[in-house]
């Protein structure tokens, strides 16, 4: 009995070791991959395609560090836990994500890695004292509940990007040299999309980063964002931050992703979904604002230096294309 004791005390140190030791190694490899984004103005939006994309309209932002990659399984896996991806592999993106998911996520790395957290629910910012993560099935006033979860802006952490903060960085931000999609006017160069991904999603990193050196900006699996989808506002153009909640109840998606055309891969493109919604090709990564005594991360990745309107008017349509919200929906119950 005394050896079996002692042999469970080893192996419970062991593990603790362990979990200590993921925690150290997911934190210094996401902060080493976060490029600094100089802050500046440009031009967002589109005039050539959907209508939500107008108008286009100038937006001024401050500088922020953006990971050079979606986040992947494994880093998920080392945050939070478990890895409930659909395709699975340590270096895929994760998917199967609500916005809720993503937003526990921001707060679970902030708090490993010593810094503040930017969310808060009902004044906490623990996510284990936040209660269950609202299903698509779930009451509204639960969803309501959730829907609630407020942004410090002076907190240092982790966070989701605003959307005006995804497109300028898909842009190449003050390096953009104007292409189409985020890094090459070619589809296949940036992206895995409906064209070259086969409907698997694909480790990341393998094609061609953009002018700040960030990848799969544009397909792999679409990215969250901070912003409720609403239209554009001419006037709102300091750091914007998006609509109010009442307005769609619908959080913006960016980037498109291995069952997107093209079209849906352009830097400029708009699409949102329920904040409840997991998706086999919906992921997303993260985000930290840069204060001025905050400056020491690195402009660009060290981990893949190596590798080569107004709301009063009706709301515009986004593009319902990416995944089906019904199938997802079966995803969803079945992944549980």
């Amino acid at each position: 009995m005394r050896l079996r004791k002692i042999i469970s005390i080893i192996l419970a140190a062991s593990a603790a070791c362990l979990a200590f030791a993921q925690e150290e190694d997911v934190t210094k490899i996401i902060d080493n991959d976060m490029v600094a984004v100089e802050g500046g103005s440009f031009l967002m939006g589109s005039r050539d395609n959907e209508n939500n994309e107008t108008p286009v309209h100038e937006v001024s932002l401050n500088d922020f560090y953006i990971l050079a990659t979606e986040v992947t399984q494994a880093e998920y896996k080392a945050v939070i836990g478990s890895n409930f991806a659909h395709f699975k592999g340590d270096e895929r993106p994760m998917e199967e994500v609500s916005w809720y998911d993503a937003i526990i996520f921001c707060n679970k790395l902030s708090i490993m890695s010593d810094l503040t957290p930017v969310y808060s629910l009902d004044g906490e910012t623990d996510p284990d004292k936040w209660g269950d993560i609202p299903r698509i099935d779930a009451d509204k006033e639960d969803k309501d509940r959730w829907n609630s979860i407020e942004w410090d802006q002076d907190a240092d952490g982790y966070r989701l990007p605003t959307e005006a903060e995804w497109e300028y960085a898909a842009r190449g931000g003050a390096n953009s040299t104007g292409t189409l999609y985020s890094g090459s006017n070619v589809i296949a160069d940036v992206a895995w999309n409906a064209d070259t991904a086969e409907e698997v999603t694909h480790d990341v990193a393998l094609k061609t980063p953009n002018a700040l050196g960030l990848f799969d900006m544009s397909g792999n699996v679409w990215e969250w964002c901070w912003d409720w989808y609403g239209n554009y506002h001419i006037s709102d153009n300091d750091n914007p931050t998006g609509a109010d909640a009442e307005l769609t109840g619908r959080k913006m998606r960016r980037g498109g992703s291995i069952n997107s055309d093209a079209v849906f891969c352009r830097n400029a493109n708009r699409a949102s979904s329920v904040p409840e919604l997991r998706g086999v090709d919906l992921g997303f990564r993260v985000v930290r604002s840069i204060f001025q005594e905050n400056t020491s991360a690195p402009a660009f990745s060290a981990s893949f230096a190596a590798k080569t309107g107004d709301n009063s008017l009706p709301i515009l349509e986004d593009e319902d294309e990416g995944f089906d919200e019904e199938e997802d929906i079966d995803d969803f119950e079945d992944e549980e």
